[in-house]
């Protein structure tokens, strides 16, 4: 019975939403973050001496890797090892789809990550969701959309089966307090895939005007990715992904969300609705 959870990641997208399920449920929950926020332990990828006081008295944990970090297993590998001497009996660790892509196959980071977890001598899980919703409202998408009515993408036409936030999280409690779970690699979407276009109309509908989709090259997304400051190596697995995405390897639906949580999962077009404040333009001053 998992009684205590390390949620690691806590201030993310996944993370945040995670917490507050597991107690929820009365689990005792460690919420890390290198930030050292008030009520957080501190916990930091590139501070290996922070892991035991992480992991002391922890029966599970929730392992989003470093992030922006194109091979995290240097990270990793050692947190595994440091959980299996501090005891723990489970692990939920969240890749991607893009596992499942050709430019992220054996050899590569999250691949190899995974490797390393199966390997781990824990009982695991793996989630590998599809695109965020919130990649559009919270960060990535954001400022296309907010600066020049625009998303940008080198995905074509090509379909991805966005999910939310919140069910990644729900799958995530699932697999962190109940049984059956144990080697498991869990494929985590949304209910339909749609384009980029798909998107962006309904998040225009849902902010009140037209937002585009602009269909560009492998290589202009690279430069446009590299320009605002991702290593190139790092660029390279991004547009990797997209360029995936236009031929059409995006596009599966699974039924993860509603077999593990007992409740459909969330629509885009719900989504959108919930985040149109998101995408109100700034007022600006005379």
């Amino acid at each position: 019975m998992t009684r205590s959870v390390l949620v690691l990641g806590a201030t993310g997208k996944s993370g945040r939403r995670l917490v507050p399920l597991l107690k929820e449920r009365g689990v005792k929950v460690r919420a890390a973050s290198r930030r050292g926020m008030a009520g957080m332990a501190y916990f930091d990828w590139d501070k290996p001496d922070t892991y035991d006081a992480a992991l002391a008295g922890i029966d599970a944990v929730y392992l989003t890797p470093p992030e922006l970090v194109v091979d995290p297993t240097g990270h990793t590998g050692p947190f595994l090892a440091a959980a299996a001497r501090a005891g723990v009996g489970r692990i939920v660790a969240v890749t991607s789809m893009g596992v499942a892509f050709p430019n992220e196959g054996p050899g590569t980071g999250r691949y190899e990550l995974e490797q390393q977890v199966m390997a781990s001598g824990l009982e695991w899980t793996i989630l590998r969701p599809s695109g965020f919703n919130q990649n559009f409202s919270e960060d990535f998408f954001l400022p296309g959309i907010l600066g020049a009515d625009m998303i940008a993408t080198a995905t074509g036409d090509g379909a991805v089966g966005f999910v939310d936030a919140e069910d990644i999280a729900a799958v995530a409690a699932a697999a962190l307090l109940d049984e059956g779970h144990g080697g498991k690699i869990y494929d985590v979407t949304g209910p339909e895939a749609m384009s980029f276009a798909d998107a962006a109309a309904i998040i225009g509908q849902a902010a009140g005007r037209d937002i585009a989709h602009r269909k560009i090259t492998g290589e202009e997304f690279t430069h446009i990715l590299v320009g605002a400051g991702l290593a190139p190596d790092y660029a390279a697995i991004v547009v990797g992904n997209q360029l995936a995405i236009r031929d059409g390897l995006g596009s599966a639906i699974s039924d993860t969300v509603p077999r593990l949580t007992g409740r459909p999962a969330r629509s885009f077009a719900d989504y959108a609705a919930k985040a149109a404040p998101s995408w109100a333009r700034p007022i600006r001053s005379a």
